[in-house]
């Protein structure tokens, strides 16, 4: 299943026999083209370039970069885009509207995305999960015309890049990506059309880094890897020079193996305990002006954000960010939280850029019982206060996955699909007649677990009743469950936000 075709659709009644192999006339890269050889591949089709080829794939400026028009004939095919992601997108439609007898109905088609962002956000920094099973997911995201992953690569439970100028980074994590199965994923995804936005959580999440290099932090003290889940206290030193000096150095090494125009700083859960003691944050204050220690953290990230600049990287950063009043011109803001709801309205009002992640209606870690298919496909963006029109009017969506509670492959993938193909739709297309999209899912499903998938059981998408209540309890008791005896001195007081977050939670999920 692919998001449906947003513009016209024209069925007529011959029918095109694609031959093997198939030759494609192509006015663009190889690259364009890669993903479809070797999907075509798998279902036992050759194919090649030439000069009069029957699939012709021709640029038409006119259109935007990721449109394309597309028209099945009996003698041939021929699609128009002005870009290789228009290519990347026409080529998954048609792949998917040949038969397993190789034909496919004649129709003429012009489609488009509503949504410029369509994206996944991948935890493997709290349970890491090997390169190909990132790939794996990568390739079903293209299919279904998803086309950001967002890779969470170090957290306080790890750091998952390998450092050549910093190699205590990857080496006390023990689980990492090395830099060329980075470039190897960066690669793999360029060719489906997904861009890898990486992101590198900082100043809060940051025990990944402090782990192996703890005079990083305000205190200097060494501490191991966070054990459990959890916001913490040790974070970056946002009034040393040498923190800078020392993310300037490593942004150096990491930023090249993104060729994304974009990186995510994270930004979020930032507990300022360790500022409000420190010597050397007090003076930098002083120095800068600053008497307040949300706009100490918008100093930290204006000076990171500058950094990143040198690079040719725009920022992203939560919207916790937004509560200082020292922010990047560049910024994109991602929307998580209605806790920032005051300052997103400011931002969104004054025409910042943002992409919709609301953890209570997008969030792939929570279960079904918590976040249903159908509740997930009739979710209307609401922020409250924050309101917005046309003119500033999100990127688009990103689901997020986090994994302090998924540790394999199957479960990872289970929590993903079918919910990711929920996403896709509502991105690419919006929502329509729930029963007609749930029945094009359920073939779609059947069709992704011969491929090896794992997904969720039909009969689990949306849990009712009782059934509904138990698999919400556990996983609440499991998400609040205390964390080891020597970890939590650790831990910042999140008593009083994690009062009102319960309150949320049984509001939203009517628990």
């Amino acid at each position: 299943m692919i998001p449906r075709i947003r513009g016209n659709v024209q069925v007529k009644d011959d029918v095109c026999h694609i031959p093997n192999p198939i030759t494609l006339k192509n006015d663009f890269s190889e690259s364009a083209v890669h993903a479809f050889s070797e999907r075509a591949a798998e279902r036992g089709f050759r194919s090649e370039a030439a000069e009069d080829g029957f699939i012709s794939i021709v640029k038409n400026l006119v259109l935007d970069e990721e449109a394309y028009t597309l028209s099945i004939e009996k003698e041939g095919i021929r699609i128009e885009a002005s870009g290789e992601q228009g290519v990347i997108w026409a080529l998954t439609t048609l792949l998917k509207k040949i038969d397993q007898d190789g034909c496919a109905c004649a129709e003429e088609a012009a489609d488009e995305p509503r949504t410029a962002h369509r994206g996944l956000h991948l935890d493997v920094a709290r349970h890491f999960f090997d390169a190909g099973e990132v790939k794996r997911i990568i390739e079903q995201m293209s299919l279904a015309k998803m086309n950001v992953l967002h890779w969470h690569l170090s957290d306080d439970q790890g750091w998952r890049i390998e450092s050549k100028r910093f190699p205590k980074l990857h080496e006390t994590s023990v689980d990492y990506y090395t830099q060329e199965e980075i470039r190897d994923v960066v690669a793999y995804a360029g060719e489906r059309g997904v861009e890898i936005i990486p992101e590198i959580d900082m100043p809060g999440h940051t025990r990944g880094i402090l782990a192996a290099y703890p005079q990083y932090s305000c205190s200097g003290k060494k501490r191991g890897l966070a054990k459990a889940g959890g916001v913490y206290r040790r974070i970056l030193c946002a009034g040393a020079d040498k923190t800078y000096d020392f993310l300037e150095e490593l942004l150096d090494e990491i930023c090249p193996l993104f060729p994304s125009e974009r990186f995510h700083i994270g930004g979020d859960e930032a507990p300022k305990v360790e500022w409000k003691s420190c010597t050397v944050c007090a003076a930098k204050m002083k120095e800068q002006g600053i008497t307040d220690y949300e706009d100490l953290q918008g100093y930290f990230t204006v000076r990171v954000s500058e950094i990143l600049r040198k690079y040719g990287k725009r920022p992203i950063l939560w919207n916790d960010s937004l509560e200082s009043r020292i922010r990047p011109e560049d910024m994109q803001m991602q929307y998580w939280s209605v806790a920032y709801n005051r300052s997103s309205a400011e931002y969104i009002a004054q025409g910042g850029q943002w992409i919709y992640s609301d953890m209570f209606e997008l969030y792939l870690d929570y279960p079904h019982a918590m976040t249903s298919v159908k509740k997930m496909y009739e979710n209307q963006i609401d922020l409250g206060s924050c309101a917005y029109n046309a003119d500033n009017a999100p990127l688009g969506y990103e689901t997020c996955v986090w994994t302090e509670q998924i540790t394999a492959d199957e479960e990872l993938e289970k929590r993903i699909f079918p919910r990711l193909y929920v996403v896709a739709e509502l991105a690419w297309f919006g929502a329509g007649d729930y029963e007609e999209f749930e029945a094009r899912l359920r073939e779609e499903m059947k069709e992704m677990e011969k491929r090896g998938i794992h997904v969720t059981p039909y009969e689990d998408w949306n849990p009712e009743g009782q059934k509904r209540q138990q698999e919400a309890s556990r996983f609440m008791a499991a998400m609040h469950a205390k964390p080891p005896e020597d970890e939590q001195e650790e831990l910042a007081d999140t008593s009083e936000a994690g009062e009102d977050f319960q309150k949320k939670l049984k509001s939203r999920f009517l628990l």
